[in-house]
């Protein structure tokens, strides 16, 4: 059986000189009081595998991870410069879209930017929904569809090359079987012609040759002129096309200010970055007045009580205010913080817009250049068709010139013979024609057919470049379609299963709506009503965190990109709750690690190790 037991090792990391541990699959408990670094060992874990920060013991110039399991092996050590903290080392993850992943799907501790976000009432739909990368994907649908746009063009313009290919075959065989008639009926004639006495110094005969060849070159010349015409006319008719659609495109350019639209998204890119900023700050002071107004000692915001009646210290000023006035300005702030989140949410759908006209402007202009392109193409292959049309031309009245010879010269010689040899003359000319005629017809049918078999192959695998390509296409719509919806779903069913789990009897349900706001339906006074988070206890916050980063766990398929999953800072729940919640996340992944105080041991069948504090001396 192959041990999948991970191996850590840890040196000069938070307040950890040295220490080392092995993590057997399944939950693995990590116990001690306050000041046992705890924390710190599940740091130096992330840190080992992939997270971009790691804390240096004091007294210490660097850090050492090192983390295995069977032949794999990874270390990685942080020193301090004097440009700042310097990492070395490769990590058990190394593309940085994973490692994002990782910190902030998978190492759950206090500082988690989800769990950070819950517990400030911030938003959390940009961290939630930022791996999803949703233009990516749109750019990367509308490649495969501009490609499955220009080869069905292309298979829709080859027209049914399996019923010409077969109607070539037909007429193939038809004139080899005249062609082996010819054959039997000239060989006739010529046993015919020995037994005559004809032509006896063969002049005359070399005459009717002559012309028999140059009859087979006039219709020859015939047919390929017919062909270039043929030609030179579907190249005007595809020009004039080119054209029309160049206009069109121009048009479409022309119309368009794509430099306005470039700085008007900028514009409003500019604007919600404000907002986003803006909105922060304000999250932060109301926060911070809600703690003031709410906190039953001062000292818990840093400064001197200073209450006296109904007034109340200043935690920026330092001067007394009434408490009436502060409850105003938390209002205003709220109206504030609602008024930017509602001007952020118009402000996407704006910038998503613009960004789409300017992309349709950027493929009318490739559209451009390519249409460009193609009617550089065919008007350099008009003027080659209608070359070589002028040059068959010249080469027919050559011919018919000489043929106007010849037919007098043979007429003079074919005066003096008899009339009865004169018809098998004509005959045997007119045989040698016509066969001479349907060899060089028969080449050409078969160089047709070899190029139609080529034309099948080749509309084949376009059509199997489409079917691939419509169902990559169908796959990345279904993708974006259903990456939030699925997000939302993940969210919300954990959060329903974790609440009947976890037994908060106060709160009916906590869920995600279509705009990734957190609405909480609680019971107050027996009657259940919508409540914000800063009213819920510190255990049913902290959950609520949790279970946001849970469900992006799993819909980001994060157990493919690490094994751990790491949880820290529960003390906020009692050990049944405790028990019950790693449990629950247990079943996300392989290894699940959780710190947790002595009075909090949850279960002896999960694997626990003891941490002490450091002696100090």
């Amino acid at each position: 059986m192959v041990d999948r037991t991970l191996h850590l090792e840890l040196e000069n990391i938070g307040g950890i000189e040295r220490e080392e541990l092995s993590i057997t699959p399944g939950p693995t408990f990590i116990q001690g009081p306050n000041a046992a670094n705890k924390s710190s060992f599940l740091k130096g874990l992330l840190f080992a595998l992939g997270s971009t920060t790691v804390p240096i013991r004091s007294g210490a110039d660097e850090a050492r991870a090192v983390l295995s399991s069977g032949e794999k092996r990874v270390e990685r050590i942080a020193r301090r410069t004097d440009a700042g903290i310097e990492t070395t080392g490769e990590a058990w993850i190394t593309d940085p879209d994973d490692v994002t992943l990782l910190e902030r799907f998978a190492g759950l501790l206090e500082t988690n930017s989800l769990r950070s976000a819950v517990a400030r009432n911030e938003d959390v739909e940009s961290l939630l929904k930022e791996p999803m990368d949703i233009e990516a994907l749109e750019a990367e649908r509308s490649t495969k569809m501009a490609r499955k746009r220009e080869l069905t063009t292309e298979i829709e313009s080859a027209g049914d090359v399996d019923d010409r290919l077969e109607d070539r075959k037909r007429e193939l065989a038809t004139k080899r079987d005249r062609l082996d008639e010819l054959e039997s009926t000239l060989e006739e004639l010529y046993d015919e012609q020995d037994d005559a006495d004809t032509d006896t110094d063969g002049v005359l005969q070399e005459l009717r040759d002559e012309r028999a060849d140059l009859r087979s070159d006039e219709t020859e010349c015939e047919t390929q002129i017919e062909q270039l015409e043929a030609a030179i006319d579907r190249l005007e008719e595809r020009r004039d096309e080119i054209e029309a659609d160049l206009e069109d495109a121009r048009d479409a350019v022309e119309e368009t200010d794509i430099e306005a639209l470039e700085r008007k998204r900028e514009s409003a890119r500019a604007e919600l970055d404000d907002v986003t900023e803006r909105l922060d700050v304000l999250q932060s002071v109301l926060t911070a007045n809600r703690e003031m107004v709410d906190s039953e000692f001062t000292g818990v915001l840093g400064s001197e009580t200073g209450l006296m009646g109904d007034e109340v210290t200043c935690w920026t000023c330092g001067r007394s205010a009434p408490v009436e006035e502060l409850e105003g300005t938390i209002e205003e702030l709220t109206e504030l913080v609602k008024a930017d989140k509602r001007r952020k949410r118009e402000r996407e759908p704006e910038i998503e817009e613009l960004t789409e006209q300017i992309e349709r402007v950027r493929r009318s202009e490739t559209e451009i250049q390519q249409l460009e392109a193609e009617k550089g193409d065919v008007e350099q292959t008009l003027a080659s068709r209608r070359d070589s049309l002028e040059e068959r031309r010249d080469q027919r009245e050559t011919i018919r010139d000489r043929l106007s010879e010849l037919d007098d010269e043979i007429a003079d010689r074919a005066a003096d013979q008899r009339s009865e040899q004169s018809e098998l003359t004509d005959e045997i000319e007119e045989t040698r024609v016509e066969k001479e005629t349907l060899r060089r017809e028969i080449e050409r049918l078969e160089e047709t057919c070899e190029s139609l078999r080529e034309t099948r192959a080749e509309l084949e695998r376009k059509r199997e470049e489409v079917d691939r390509l419509s169902d990559e296409i169908t796959a990345l719509t279904d993708r974006i379609e259903n990456l939030e919806s699925e997000l939302r779903a993940v969210f919300n069913e954990t959060m329903d299963e974790l609440l009947d789990v976890l037994e908060f009897e106060r709160i009916e349900r906590v869920w995600l709506d279509g705009e990734f706001e957190l609405v909480i339906a609680r019971e107050i006074d027996g009657r259940t009503q919508s409540d914000s988070i800063e009213h819920l206890a510190e255990s049913e916050r902290e959950m609520i965190g949790l279970v946001l980063a849970l469900a992006g766990f799993v819909t980001y398929d994060v157990d493919d990109v690490t094994p751990v999953l790491v949880l820290d800072s529960l003390g906020a729940f009692d050990a049944e709750r405790t028990r019950r919640l790693v449990d629950y996340f247990a079943d996300e992944t392989d290894y699940l690690v959780a710190t947790v105080h002595p009075e909090s041991t949850v279960d002896t069948a999960f694997d626990t190790v003891t941490f002490e504090p450091p002696v100090r001396n």
